[in-house]
């Protein structure tokens, strides 16, 4: 080999290794795209989808049913997690299937290659290829979707999070003459939302009176007791948009 090509090779093994040093997964989601075994494509089970969540040592996963976590590095291109742990909730057969596939991938030392906002996770002959979640799935506006409450959260941001009761429909639409249509799982009506960085202020709310009993008064409770709030959070990401006045919030899903 000549010292020109020696040279050469010399310098893109380097460039490979600032690469790979120089990823920078903190704060980032990924959304897989597809998978791949031996080049063919592995769906997935129907209406799920593999998420990667990376902090600054710690990456969280999902694949449908229950939450996988750990804490990673990387070896280079090697994505080393340890100390991989996952929840327990009951879920079906072919998802709870999915979830230990996932797991094992994981586990399994893949290389990993970021291009922008694409990522790709190999081990094997299996391919995981996923997409900036910004970019895969982007947060929706304020204003237009119809908000739908999925989720009551109590003791803060990170609190525990319960569903809606059945059959009762909750709801906001944000509209752009600063009027907010409501429905609290009971009453109707509407009322007047400002905006201040990421709070949001609801004035002048308006409600039919009927009567609310059992499921559909708590719920109506739990919703009012978030919005009259004077100084109420509002984070969107994706479809999802949470309001949280103190220890308690609301989860909505665009629609």
């Amino acid at each position: 080999m000549t010292k020109t090509a020696l040279a050469l090779v010399l310098a893109l093994a380097a460039l490979g290794c600032e690469s790979a040093a120089g990823v920078d997964l903190d704060g980032r989601d990924f959304l897989s795209i597809a998978v791949t075994e031996d080049g063919v494509a592995s769906p997935l089970v129907a209406g799920t989808r593999i998420r990667l969540s990376f902090g600054p040592d710690s990456l969280g996963a999902e694949a449908g049913c229950n939450h996988i976590g750990g804490s990673y590095r990387l070896d280079g291109a090697v994505l080393v997690l340890e100390g991989i742990g996952m929840t327990e909730m009951g879920c079906d057969p072919a998802r709870h299937a999915q979830d230990d596939w996932l797991v094992t991938f994981l586990s399994s030392r893949p290389t990993l290659e970021l291009a922008g906002n694409d990522l790709a996770l190999t081990s094997g002959t299996t391919v995981i290829r996923l997409l900036d979640r910004r970019a895969a799935d982007p947060d929706r506006p304020l204003v237009g979707p119809t908000w739908v409450l999925v989720g009551l959260i109590s003791g803060g941001a990170d609190g525990a999070v319960s569903s809606v009761p059945d059959g009762v429909v909750a709801s906001l639409r944000f509209l752009d003459d600063g009027s907010v249509q409501v429905r609290t799982g009971c009453n109707d009506g509407s009322g007047r939302w400002t905006l201040d960085g990421s709070a949001i202020r609801f004035d002048d709310l308006m409600l039919t009176l009927r009567g609310c009993l059992g499921s559909t008064g708590e719920l109506e409770g739990s919703v009012l007791s978030v919005i009259a709030g004077a100084d109420v959070q509002a984070t969107i990401q994706a479809s999802r948009l949470v309001l949280q006045a103190g220890d308690r919030g609301l989860q909505f899903e665009a629609r």
